[in-house]
């Protein structure tokens, strides 16, 4: 198999996933919704994956990767609508999937859990800079919590600029930082 075909039929399998979660909790999906979805058979999901929690981690894993390396690329500015409009922009194209990771939650792979503590990570970096009137674990976890509503929001309804707009204003007040 070529690196192209591999690559197809990997995209395929996980289009799969994303296509049967549409209609039934991770728990209940089987390898045979995710193959009749994909239209692969079942030995060729054998063939990429040990079973559909190694499918889980994979695509976990690579969106986690692609997170955390948009967070760096924006973590200098935290307060500024430009980069966490870029943010959302980077992210809109795999909305669909994104949006089905984020509700499930199991030791494999829990999308949530991993943004969550890149956010966290994220946070921490920039909030020792700020005087803060509440302790800095508390505030890390509110700013965590709320950009991930305010990210997974924006994905399954748009308006990411009034989103964007709303999260700065809401750091600045809460945060008593100046925008």
């Amino acid at each position: 198999m070529t690196d192209l075909r591999e690559f197809k039929t990997q995209r395929d399998i996980q289009a799969g996933l994303i296509a049967t979660l549409a209609d039934q909790r991770f728990a209940q999906v089987t390898v045979n919704d995710i193959c009749t979805a994909a239209m692969v058979g079942r030995s060729t999901f054998y063939h990429h994956y040990a079973d559909k929690y190694a499918l889980l981690e994979q695509m976990v894993t690579q969106r986690a990767d692609t997170f955390n390396r948009l967070l760096d690329e924006r973590v200098a500015e935290m307060r500024q609508d430009g980069p966490l409009l870029v943010l959302y922009q980077r992210l809109k194209d795999d909305a669909p999937a994104i949006i089905q990771l984020l509700e499930v939650h199991e030791q494999a792979g829990d999308l949530t859990q991993r943004y969550l503590e890149s956010l966290s990570h994220h946070a921490q970096a920039t909030l020792p800079k700020l005087t803060l009137a509440v302790p800095q674990a508390f505030a890390v976890e509110l700013y965590s919590t709320t950009a991930l509503t305010a990210i997974s929001w924006s994905l399954q309804h748009g308006e990411p600029e009034a989103i964007s707009r709303f999260m700065n204003q809401l750091v600045t007040t809460i945060l008593n930082t100046e925008a």
